[in-house]
């Protein structure tokens, strides 16, 4: 009976966070934080923040988004780190929004256990995406003495 009822709050954790980012659906993003998906090859690009620098490749395979590469996250340790990718129309309008989680070591985004942290992810791209950007919010561990810090990037004005 626990594991159901840890399953049932797990389960509507994730989709009270999903939901969350659909606040975000229709907001302008600016130029600077937008990424033109490409219609062929393979893309380079570097996402740098105060709490992160993140080196990634990207290409459009069919109706997927294919995005890997490496980077390294300010802190040493983290409870919880959620990013979100917003798909934009032509306008840089937010059309989708997929968010992905990481908690403590697992993580289908970066492996945190490691100084050089990967990354591998495949998105299915809406319709009428032309361009992306990512955000992301998270907690860190609280340490001897320390607080937890909270930090977050969004890609709006």
């Amino acid at each position: 009976m626990a594991v159901l009822c840890t399953g049932i709050i797990w389960a509507s954790c994730l989709a009270g966070c999903q939901s969350l980012g659909q606040r975000d659906v229709g907001r302008l993003v600016p130029d600077f934080y937008r990424v033109a998906i490409p219609s062929e090859g393979t893309a380079s690009e570097t996402f740098k923040t105060r709490d992160m620098t993140v080196h990634y490749q990207y290409r459009k395979a069919g109706d997927k988004l294919k995005i890997w590469g490496s980077g390294n996250i300010r802190y040493k340790s983290i409870n919880e780190l959620t990013f979100h990718l917003y798909f934009l129309d032509g306008r840089g309008e937010v059309i989708g929004i997929h968010n992905f989680f990481s908690f403590l070591d697992h993580s289908d985004f970066m492996e945190l256990a490691v100084a050089k942290r990967q990354i591998h992810r495949d998105f299915t791209i809406p319709a009428g995406a032309a361009a992306f950007a990512i955000g992301y919010d998270g907690v860190t561990g609280r340490m001897p003495g320390e607080n937890a810090i909270a930090f977050f990037h969004y890609p709006f004005d």
